[in-house]
């Protein structure tokens, strides 16, 4: 390889974005909007980086916030449902007490041609 060859590949080695380098104010900027419900791509926008850098370099940020945030929405459904929110108590049983509905149809006919009758089931088991 001769040395303008060298050169050249010098040259394209500091082509690109720089690296990224996480700090303080960025860690506590990607928790902040992870614990809202913010979007990965959105956080990545806002700092200006791919959504690959930023879960490359946030991963315990975005984990810790989408916890927190989960966390906050489920006290206020598990509030309404002891205060006799009707729906949020099926919504709860429904995916912490695994209920779940259930609905069976039976069709029979008569043997003399009558029409078919149809009986409807539901309940929840």
């Amino acid at each position: 390889m001769s040395n303008k060859d060298l050169e050249l590949n010098d040259n394209h080695s500091h082509l690109g974005r720089p690296p990224h380098l996480p700090d303080e104010t960025t860690r506590n900027k990607v928790f902040m909007l992870s614990t809202v419900g913010t979007r990965h791509e959105d956080i990545a926008t806002v700092l200006g980086i791919s959504a690959d850098t930023l879960t490359k370099y946030y991963q315990d940020e975005l984990a810790k916030g989408r916890i927190e945030a989960n966390a906050s929405v489920a006290e206020t459904l598990f509030k309404q449902a002891k205060e006799g929110n009707t729906t949020a108590m099926i919504f709860w049983l429904k995916s912490r007490a695994k209920w779940k509905e259930t609905s069976q149809h039976e069709i029979s006919g008569n043997p003399d041609g009558t029409p078919v009758e149809v009986k409807i089931i539901t309940g929840i088991e």
